[in-house]
């Protein structure tokens, strides 16, 4: 005996996704522009300014700089291993500076690709 296959719903087509979708939701999504790399820098910057002046100063002498990689990456990473770390928009504001700071002056730090993977 041949088993029946089962039946399965018929897909939707995107019009009728569409369709169920809330006439505002639809069009905000369809329209909304992401934001350019200098808007989300200028808003981190903003953000720290305001809520950790000490680490936007830091930062503002810092910038460009090798130790202004390190402090970016130390402010992600925790090596004393006992800070409560950043409110969630604070710490996207780190990584955001963290990655325009690599994507405009690269890396300062010497990394010998025979050592990666290795314990020091």
């Amino acid at each position: 005996m041949i088993a029946e296959e089962p039946e399965f719903p018929q897909i939707m087509s995107d019009a009728e996704i569409d369709a169920n979708v809330p006439v505002g939701e639809a069009v905000n999504q369809k329209i909304r522009r992401q934001p350019t790399d200098k808007e989300l820098a200028d808003d981190a910057v903003a953000l720290l300014k305001t809520l950790f002046p000490r680490i936007h100063q830091n930062l503002v002498t810092l910038w460009g700089t090798g130790p202004g990689e390190d402090y970016l990456d130390g402010l992600i990473m925790d090596d004393r291993g006992n800070r409560q770390g950043f409110p969630p928009d604070v710490f996207r504001a780190v990584l955001i500076l963290q990655r325009v700071h690599f994507q405009t002056f690269g890396t300062f730090k010497k990394i010998d690709p025979w050592d990666v993977g290795r314990n020091p």
